[in-house]
């Protein structure tokens, strides 16, 4: 038989396949993987050998955040800064430990990380870095450039420590308005002389180092004397802050004083000082600086124009500033950050002084303070004197007991701290108003007033000796913060437009606390204790404020002894603001004088009914008569008279030995009065926007950025 043949035949060993063929393998029965098989012969069906194809093995890879447990991670992240984000109610995690395939391919290499509940903003997985060089600090919580080695730096960090250039000079000069004689050629010559050097410390050591506490005057003192007696080496830093220690210490002083340390007036000694301030911030490049010095001057320039700029700009200035401090890391506690314990203290001071000039300014204009505020963890300053720190110091000192001189720093951050528990839906929105909200029930308000009260009263006010000037005008700011609290929270607007009538508890509490408002502010303004020295930084929007719950109440008990006390307590206080009318083109001034006047009106009406004696008219009810009354009847007549009207008689009136001279001849300006209808005080009741405009109008009143101190 030829060799072909036999080759052919089945059962060869030489036509065997290393497979089954395709029928055997689909019908999955034995194959003898002959040509034909016997299967495929036996049935009669075509026998194709073809090569199985095998699958891609899939990776084993390790289990990663699903979609759901993703989402729920961004839910959480969204509501820690105060969003309001609905749960899902049909909830599964049944699939978060697989990811899905887009996921899986994007995180392919990278472990999930998880968020923790005491760390919501992320702040350590970025693993932040501090650069400090030459007395400048730049901070980075990228992870870009936090994760690079020493040697490889972002490109700012390349002019730390560098000198200002040209440019930069100018960037930061854009930032302010221009002046008529704005530059100065040479600084040099405005720098203090060293023989009123120790009076300007002196000064400021007693009015201004308590109501902001940033610098540690030791350190501050020893660079300052050096700084002059060696002006070669006096770095651009330290002479903008050399020259905001004058300008706030010169916007404390009275004309008196004034003339007596300078020989000059306190107008052309300020505007001296203002001008050449904001020179030497220009010239340190303040608007890019990394250097905490500068920011140091520029907060101490913040504080000194507080009563010549405009809320709205001051505003803007602290949101300039809380900037700057996070570029710096300020709002990371230096001891996450491996800074020395001197260090660390000094940053947490300036930190929270920023907060709190933020937080009151915008609570002036109402709206939020910065976003910025709730973004960080920097711990509240320790309640330490300044000779307990030390640059060279290994641990932290131990803290107080009872007043230092950094008292009234800590106190802003009780009292923001506390305010931050009444914000329940948004945990970064810090106000005031934040009391007025009905998310909070009355009782639960009050709870944590109390619980805010007795601590403050354990920490501070148990120490407080009122011989000692400081220590009584702690106790003031501390007692009318409390009283302001219980005014906000049982404020009357809570029940404008609405059928529940307001209860007379309500009522009382209101009643009671703005009087005791007005007690405290007449306490600081008439100089009891020589407490007059701090009223350089109180305004007086919260006191305007109190006057319209004072005159609200009055007019609703109508008459007793409590109303009979808020008649002289008034006086006392338009005694003590001469400006209510002085400066009678005032929407704010002229409002109160109709107002006043239209309570009193009630009460000597309320009286006669009740068969009670007459209320003999104070004097400055009979002034208010007289500046108010006959711009209003002219105003009703025509806008033109402003014009043809004659000088109003001069006169004064006597409490606590003020006499004032008012009313010279000027009417309100007409234009100003068509925005505003000045209603009446039952309005107040009926609509709650009424409160709100009226808030605007004590904002915007001068304009300027008096914000108050507590």
């Amino acid at each position: 038989m030829p060799k072909s043949v036999l080759m052919n035949q089945p059962g060869s060993d030489r036509d065997s396949k290393p497979y089954s063929c395709l029928t055997c393998r689909q019908r999955k029965v034995k194959c003898d993987r002959r040509t034909p098989c016997s299967n495929c012969a036996k049935a009669e069906k075509h026998c194709s050998f073809i090569p199985p194809v095998r699958g891609k093995r899939k990776r084993t890879k390790p289990p990663r955040e699903g979609l759901r447990a993703k989402l729920k991670r961004y839910e959480e992240l969204l509501k820690s800064y105060g969003a309001n984000v609905e749960p899902s109610e049909d909830f599964d995690d049944s699939d978060s430990e697989t990811a899905s395939q887009p996921d899986a391919e994007m995180d392919e290499d990278t472990e999930p990380r998880s968020k923790s509940r005491t760390d919501p903003f992320g702040l350590e997985e970025t693993k932040p870095k501090l650069i400090t060089k030459e007395g400048t600090s730049r901070y980075f919580d990228s992870a870009l450039w936090s994760n690079l080695g020493d040697e490889f730096q972002h490109p700012e960090v390349e002019g730390l420590g560098e000198l200002i250039d040209e440019s930069n000079a100018n960037e930061s000069g854009l930032f302010f308005e221009p002046e008529h004689n704005s530059r100065f050629e040479n600084l040099a010559s405005l720098r203090p002389s060293f023989q009123i050097l120790p009076k300007l410390r002196e000064i400021y050591v007693d009015r201004v180092d308590p109501l902001m506490k940033i610098l540690h005057l030791p350190t501050f003192w020893a660079a300052l004397i050096n700084g002059l007696r060696h002006p070669q080496d006096l770095s651009k830093s330290l002479e903008a802050a050399i020259f905001a220690f004058c300008l706030a210490t010169v916007s404390t002083l009275k004309e008196a004083e004034c003339q007596n340390i300078f020989g000059v007036q306190k107008s052309g000694m300020y505007s001296r000082y203002r001008l050449a301030t904001r020179q030497a911030l220009v010239n340190a490049g303040f608007l890019s600086t990394s250097n905490p010095m500068t920011l140091r001057a520029y907060a101490m320039f913040m504080m000194g124009v507080r009563n010549s700029y405009r809320c709205d700009t001051q505003f803007i200035l602290s949101g300039v500033a809380i900037r700057l401090a996070r570029k710096m890391g300020l709002h990371r506690d230096g001891t996450s950050l491996g800074l020395s314990p001197f260090e660390t203290e000094m940053r947490r001071r300036l930190w929270w002084h920023l907060v709190h000039m933020d937080f009151r300014t915008a609570d002036l204009l109402g709206t939020r303070p910065s976003l910025d505020l709730s973004c960080g963890d920097t711990k509240l300053p320790l309640n330490v004197n300044d000779e307990d720190l030390h640059p060279d110091m290994v641990d932290p000192p131990p803290e107080r007991n009872g007043i230092t001189s950094i008292v009234l720093c800590l106190l802003r951050c009780e009292i923001i701290e506390t305010l931050r528990k009444f914000s329940t839906t948004r945990p970064g929105d810090v106000r005031w108003e934040v009391l007025y909200s009905t998310d909070v029930t009355i009782a639960k308000k009050d709870s944590i007033i109390s619980q805010i009260e007795d601590h403050l009263e354990a920490k501070y006010l148990r120490y407080c000796d009122l011989s000692n000037s400081l220590h009584t005008f702690v106790s003031i700011i501390i007692r009318s913060s409390i009283c302001k609290m219980k005014l906000f929270a049982h404020n009357p607007r809570q029940f404008a437009n609405s059928p529940v009538k307001v209860p007379q508890s309500e009522r009382n509490i209101v009643f009671t606390n703005a009087t005791k408002l007005l007690e405290y502010i007449t306490l600081i303004q008439g100089g009891f204790h020589g407490l007059d020295k701090y009223m350089w930084q109180i305004g007086t929007s919260y006191l305007w404020r109190t006057m319209l719950y004072v005159l609200i109440e009055a007019r609703h008990l109508k008459t007793g002894p409590e109303v009979d006390r808020s008649w002289q307590l008034i006086g006392v206080v338009f005694s003590q603001y001469p400006q209510v009318f002085e400066e009678s083109t005032g929407i704010v001034y002229t409002a109160l004088g109709m107002w006043t006047l239209e309570v009193w009106d009630d009460y000597v009406a309320a009286s006669k009914a009740e068969g009670l004696p007459e209320p003999s008219t104070p004097e400055y009810i009979n002034l208010i008569r007289r500046c108010r009354r006959p711009a209003i009847e002219a105003l009703s007549k025509t806008k033109d008279l402003a014009a043809d009207s004659g000088p109003v008689s001069r006169n004064s009136f006597g409490y606590n030995k003020i006499q004032s001279q008012i009313c010279e001849g000027n009417l309100p300006d007409f234009e100003a009065f068509e925005s505003y209808d000045f209603p009446n005080l039952l309005s107040f009741e009926m609509d709650p926007n009424e409160w709100v405009q009226w808030e605007q109008l004590v904002a915007d009143e001068g304009g300027f950025g008096q914000v108050d101190s507590m």
